[in-house]
């Protein structure tokens, strides 16, 4: 009996550890969810302004659909209590950056240009 009540308790620093982690992973991912929202609100706002040529309106559209994905499954899991990993939070962020930096892009005018080549010199 007592070896099974020191065991439990070396392993409570353990769990400890684990839980602590997981609170730091949920903040991080809240944090990540909130930047998105407003981050996607910009972007509404930006090409709601009509100020968006076609090219940089299709670059915010596709990187804020891609964004959603990650962004909904990490809402799922931290809504229903899951287990957290560093590589879901670190695919939404990436998801995030790519929406702020199409964002971004826009507002400063930037755009990608592509050249057609015709022949004809």
């Amino acid at each position: 009996m007592m070896k099974k009540s020191i065991l439990a308790l070396a392993a409570l620093p353990l769990l400890a550890a684990c839980s602590g982690n997981q609170v730091t992973l949920r903040k991080a991912a809240l944090d990540t969810m909130s930047a998105y929202h407003l981050a996607d609100t910009g972007a509404q706002a930006y090409l709601s302004t009509g100020k968006a040529n076609d090219t940089v309106k299709a670059d915010i559209k596709t990187a804020s659909d891609a964004a959603l994905a990650p962004l909904t499954a990490l809402d799922t899991a931290v809504s229903s209590g899951d287990t957290l990993t560093n590589a879901e939070i670190a695919t939404a962020e990436s998801a995030l950056a790519s929406l702020q930096s199409a964002l971004a892009t826009g507002q400063t005018g930037a755009t990608t240009t592509t050249t057609t080549t015709t022949g004809a010199n």
